[in-house]
């Protein structure tokens, strides 16, 4: 059944209202951490170092894999993000932006002091 008007501004200011809350911030981590997921799979996509499929590389052929892989420790997800810095080479600007999100996150969570200027704004 379809939405009236109200229903869609209802919902609409609803999701303003958690984005807003600091109840919204754990749903917002995830779903900075799904684009995140998405936007290193996506550059796993293209050929790695020499041309050679970063599937023979590292073993994962799905993004199934992928996730499982970066699962595993604790630590992999930033690393894996990490490993973009200084210039998010070869990453579209919204993959970087993706993965500049969550190098934000983490250094927020490690209390660590911000960085001068973003390289993924300009990317």
């Amino acid at each position: 059944m379809a939405l009236t008007n109200a229903e869609r501004q209802r919902r609409y200011r609803q999701n303003l209202r958690m984005r807003a809350s600091p109840d919204g911030v754990g749903e917002q981590a995830r779903m900075a951490v799904e684009r995140a997921v998405q936007a290193l799979w996506a550059f796993h996509q293209r050929p790695g170092p020499g041309g050679i499929d970063w599937s023979a590389i590292d073993g994962c052929t799905t993004i199934a894999q992928y996730r499982s892989e970066l699962e595993r420790s604790p630590g992999n997800l930033i690393q894996a993000a990490r490993a973009f810095l200084p210039d998010f080479a070869d990453l579209s600007p919204e993959e970087a932006r993706a993965i500049a999100v969550i190098i934000e996150i983490s250094d927020a969570l490690r209390l660590a002091p911000r960085r001068a200027g973003r390289a993924a704004e300009g990317a």
